[in-house]
């Protein structure tokens, strides 16, 4: 007798994304922690299950995109590989990376991956840069993309607001060249990549985790669906992106919890 009780069946999934207002045709971008949510009634096809109920609802024009990092090849002499490097972003993103029609940005430290109608745009990029013009956070923009956050609220997860920083040219970070190995149409090569880096002099950066950011957000944006034990959010990300850089405008330190004392990479 399985004494565990259960927190959310498929039938909770598929109102979810109901809740959420996910239509035919959208294009999300999906992060967090499903473990979070707490215990399904089926798990050995949760993952299975997500896909499918998420799928259904953006029917066949619509499209995922999500994280697939691998920090742990920054600075290391580990072989990047678009088709076996894992994502270190969680097993729902490892799952979606390993489906057999997943496109991969080709970034060894912090790409995109994407699946659906506009996976292959958003993905494709000749940059070498993780944000900025072009890149596939640029391209979710003007594709009206919606964010969706699961089992962590969304200040703690939006990486997007990294887009803003660079568009904003914020002064405590810079853009950081990496030399990695790659492996690109069967041949190993050493290649360049960039990161915005913050400046490593600044040891007085306090990180204010998106709260002022989020807060002055409006919640008429944000969408929440109870699951489980946890919460789902889901918002427009170009009318998150165009807030983010207003704030940013009027005040350029926004990201951080204070203004650095000194500009100690003067």
């Amino acid at each position: 007798m399985n004494l565990l009780k259960r927190n959310y069946d498929l039938s909770d999934l598929v109102n979810c994304w109901k809740k959420l207002k996910i239509k035919k045709g959208d294009i999300v971008y999906i992060t967090g922690n499903i473990f979070f949510l707490g215990l399904y009634y089926n798990h050995k096809n949760i993952l299975k299950d997500f896909l499918k109920t998420l799928k259904n609802a953006l029917g066949p024009r619509g499209t995922i995109a999500f994280p697939t990092h691998s920090w742990s090849l920054v600075q290391s002499r580990k072989i990047f590989s678009i088709k076996n490097t894992q994502s270190e972003s969680g097993v729902f993103t490892e799952f979606l990376r390993k489906k057999k029609n997943t496109h991969r940005q080709f970034h060894p430290f912090s790409s995109t991956s994407a699946l659906g109608h506009h996976a292959k745009y958003i993905t494709n990029s000749a940059s070498r840069h993780v944000y900025g013009l072009n890149s596939p956070f640029d391209k979710l923009i003007k594709l009206n993309a919606k964010f969706i956050s699961i089992g962590l609220e969304p200040n703690l997860t939006c990486s997007q607001v990294h887009h803003a920083e660079l568009m904003s040219n914020v002064p405590y970070r810079f853009i950081k060249e990496f030399t990695n190995l790659v492996e690109r149409d069967k041949k190993i090569s050493l290649e360049k990549f960039y990161l915005h880096v913050l400046y490593s002099s600044l040891k007085n950066i306090v990180r204010d985790k998106n709260k002022k950011i989020f807060s002055s957000f409006s919640k008429k944006k944000i969408i929440t669906s109870k699951l489980g034990k946890s919460k789902i959010y889901c918002y427009p990300i170009k009318e998150f992106h165009e807030h983010t850089l207003s704030l940013m405008e009027k005040d350029i330190y926004i990201w951080l919890k204070r203004k650095p004392q000194k500009r100690l990479w003067d």
